[in-house]
């Protein structure tokens, strides 16, 4: 009798331990904004389908002391702004582990003391880093109910760099199979890695109504349409980009300037001619961003890892300039190399980039399936589907 009774009660025991909420714990640095948006991308992939999945979404450098978030975020942020070529020879120098123990080192004592325990009260079934500077810090952890828990490390970058690459990670999300390459060539067995895209919102993967936008934000559908992002240069080459374009295809091409952020920038194009132009849309801040790629033949942007894969979730192909030395370096290379993206060295090259590309419409139907072909949609949904799976089996 006291047999069977034992027997019910472990029975009970573990009917009850499957029936508590599974807990993801989704963590991410401000050290551009890539990272931030992955997380948000995971985040709204499980709330979406795992609705009874517990999420917390933090931001590692909110456990840090001030000093460390000063230089952590401005540091960054300042030298890729103003001296990004100093940031592509950190980006090198530090792409050995011997180079990395001395930041690691400060990056604990900044922030463990309140992480760690963060960790261990949340008590995580699996946590997703979008920044390898988590993993660091739970690797060092002592604490065997900290480093046991399933982790797992998003790339959010075309390239990869040995900063990934830690020992107590249980799998690494991939944006492509080159990726996975790399990091098997850092000693990360192949079963680690899953090759699903980097991680973008839910609305990217949604087959927009083209015509429908159009009409929305009142182009000509006869039109090409190129899109513009700010973020990478004034006004004053803005114009000059403009209207070098168009004193050569004159009506042939529409333009949305997204001015994002930069208040400056916004206003001065409130003041300008653009405004009048039927054929210039200028926008401030969006959040309606996948409509304006929907809608357009062509980007001129950045090459942050999360943009491009937006851009190529919506099979719409780029013209890239600015790039900071380091990961954008790789995303450039990966997206040229495929077919997806020109580089233009300055502004005068991206000028007669687009106006080369107008006159060969095959050469950009040809980029548009070739974005197609490598971007990842779904990218989110395949990681929270695989996490989910881990965890509830």
């Amino acid at each position: 009798m006291l047999v069977i009774l034992l027997i019910l009660m472990q029975v009970l025991f573990l009917k009850r331990k499957n029936e508590m909420p599974k807990k993801v714990l989704i963590v991410y640095a401000t050290g551009g904004m890539g990272h931030v948006k992955a997380a948000k991308a995971v985040e709204e992939a499980f709330r979406a389908k795992y609705p009874q999945v517990e999420i917390e979404n933090v931001d590692i450098i909110n456990f840090a002391n001030k000093f460390y978030k000063w230089f952590f975020v401005d540091g960054y942020n300042f030298i890729s702004a103003y001296i990004p070529n100093f940031w592509g020879w950190l980006y090198q120098k530090f792409d050995k582990k011997s180079s990395q123990k001395f930041p690691s080192f400060l990056s604990r004592l900044a922030i463990s003391g309140r992480f760690i325990p963060f960790v261990l009260e949340f008590k995580p079934d699996f946590i997703v880093s979008t920044h390898p500077l988590p993993m660091i810090l739970i690797s060092y952890s002592k604490t065997k109910e900290v480093i046991d828990i399933l982790s797992s490390i998003v790339v959010t970058d075309f390239g990869c760099h040995s900063f990934w690459v830690d020992p107590e990670v249980n799998f690494y999300f991939t944006a492509t199979e080159d990726v996975a390459k790399c990091l098997r060539g850092y000693g990360v067995s192949n079963e680690k890695i899953v090759v699903c895209g980097i991680p973008i919102e839910l609305k990217f993967a949604q087959n927009s109504d083209r015509q429908a936008l159009t009409k929305k934000f009142n182009l000509d559908p006869k039109l090409f349409t190129l899109l513009i992002v700010g973020g990478q240069f004034d006004f004053a080459a803005l114009e000059m980009i403009i209207s070098g374009i168009k004193k050569k295809q004159g009506n042939k091409i529409q333009f949305l300037v997204v001015a994002g952020r930069d208040a400056k920038l916004k206003e001065n194009l409130d003041k300008s001619d653009f405004a009048k132009n039927s054929h210039v849309k200028t926008f401030g801040f969006v959040d309606n961003m996948d409509e304006l790629m929907t809608v357009s033949d062509l980007i001129f942007s950045k090459a942050g890892g999360l943009t491009v894969s937006e851009c190529l979730a919506k099979g719409l192909p780029l013209v890239i300039n600015k790039v900071i030395p380091g990961q954008e370096e790789d995303n450039v290379e990966y997206l040229v190399s495929k077919g997806a993206a020109i580089k233009a060295n300055d502004f005068f090259g991206i000028i007669a980039a687009v106006n080369q590309l107008l006159g060969q419409p095959e050469k950009i139907s040809n980029m548009k399936k070739a974005a197609k072909i490598i971007g990842k949609p779904n990218s989110a949904t395949t990681l929270a589907d695989f996490v989910y799976k881990r965890i509830s089996g």
